[in-house]
């Protein structure tokens, strides 16, 4: 078997790199471990209202709600509201994430790329230091599927960059235990998304209400690693779920379980590799949600993949091209995020609780992370500002000496 690209795993950076490599005529595999694209389910299900510039995805099939603005409750109910009116990047959609990726995976077959389900990756080809392509296990036999480019696609738990001798391990302060409850018979009254903190509720992170229709809504929690033991995470959630009036007649129709890293990114290119998604750990420090990164880092390592192939240049040098570029579109963005979600760290419930109490009448500029931050850095106490410049200035002479 012999493909110009091999992409490790259907989620949608996998499907949207494949259909932007295949656009450029690439002839491009996808192999899927699952027996179904999108199934199981291991998502809060929420996404940017950005997607509607990319034209990547068609229709609405895939849109189970639409997100008009959100709140955010502070340890002691103290709400900041940012509100519909301010319509920025942040509002978006729920979406059923199973038709979602499904509609990403249609339309790169559509582009002419070839997806091979139940086939499980499990290890690399190489020549000498050379990547050639993947070995794989598909129901009882074993593949070598030859490829100019792998692309590691293949979440959380990448196998595909740690064969390739990048360090993908994440500390446990950078890895989130997330679990999550669709709802129904919920009462829903809006199109507004709710966020809960504070150290008792969900230690390092936030449980949040996502509603996906009239009495349905996504109810989930991500806390850190660092912060809990097995099971942890669900107890908290039943908690909460206990004590929301809200959900008092509220029965589950799904379950789900898993986790989100919330670190920096690591290296996302090699001679013949490049890594996109979860496994680049490209996902939001702070909110934990990695969709819209995906979609962007796929389109962009799909136009340098086709380049690639047409000037049959797989050098770490060509590839290049395709982290210079996610760098620039949102790499500041998770950089910076990064070091919010460190100093937060350090914040007790009663700091969260002064903040939320400073922000609760602000008028934001707009709906996103960047606004919110901005404010908040403007009510920190001086030791919590120093600090955030210290950690700042070290961070940036890190990446000044790579």
């Amino acid at each position: 078997m012999k493909y110009d690209v091999v992409i490790i795993g259907s989620g949608p950076a996998g499907s949207v790199t494949a259909r932007f490599a295949a656009d450029g005529e690439a002839k491009v595999l996808v192999i899927e471990r699952r027996a179904e694209v999108g199934v199981p389910i291991l998502c809060g299900e929420g996404i940017s209202r950005k997607i509607d510039e990319w034209k990547i995805i068609e229709g609405k099939r895939w849109i189970a709600g639409r997100m008009d603005g959100a709140r955010i409750y502070s340890p002691d109910k103290t709400c900041v509201t940012l509100g519909a009116e301010q319509a920025g990047d942040e509002t978006g959609y729920v979406v059923y994430r199973d038709i979602f990726d499904q509609e990403l995976a249609r339309n790169a077959i559509k582009a002419g790329a070839t997806f091979m389900m139940n086939t499980q990756a499990i290890g690399l080809i190489k020549e000498g230091d050379k990547i050639k392509g993947v070995r794989a296990k598909r129901f009882d036999g074993e593949l070598k599927i030859e490829a100019d480019i792998v692309v590691g696609a293949d979440g959380v738990e990448s196998k595909i960059g740690q064969w390739a001798g990048i360090d993908t391990r994440l500390d446990p302060k950078d890895l989130e235990t997330c679990a999550q409850y669709t709802l129904t018979n919920i009462d829903v009254k809006d199109a507004y998304c709710d966020f809960y903190l504070g150290k008792e509720i969900a230690p390092g992170g936030y449980v949040w209400v996502f509603p996906k229709g009239k009495n349905i809504a996504n109810v989930g929690i991500g806390i850190l690693a660092s912060l809990s033991e097995a099971g942890r995470a669900k107890k908290l959630l039943d908690d909460f779920i206990a004590k929301d009036p809200r959900m008092k007649n509220s029965s589950p129709i799904r379950f789900l379980a898993g986790a989100v890293p919330v670190a920096n990114p690591v290296e996302t290119v090699r001679d013949n590799l490049i890594l996109i998604g979860d496994a680049a750990r490209h996902v939001d420090p702070i909110t934990g949600g990695g969709l819209t990164h995906c979609l962007e880092g796929g389109k962009i390592a799909g136009e340098v993949i086709a380049k690639a192939v047409k000037a049959k240049n797989f050098s770490q040098g060509f590839l290049s091209e395709y982290e210079t570029r996610w760098k620039e579109a949102f790499g500041q963005k998770i950089k910076r995020n990064y070091l919010v979600k460190e100093l937060m760290l350090d914040m007790d419930d009663k700091t969260f609780n002064k903040l939320a109490n400073a922000l609760k009448d602000v008028k934001f500029e707009e709906i996103s992370t960047h606004s919110l931050v901005k404010e908040v850095a403007k009510h920190l106490p001086i030791s919590a500002k120093l600090n955030a410049l210290i950690k700042y200035r070290k961070e940036i002479k890190e990446i000044k000496k790579k």
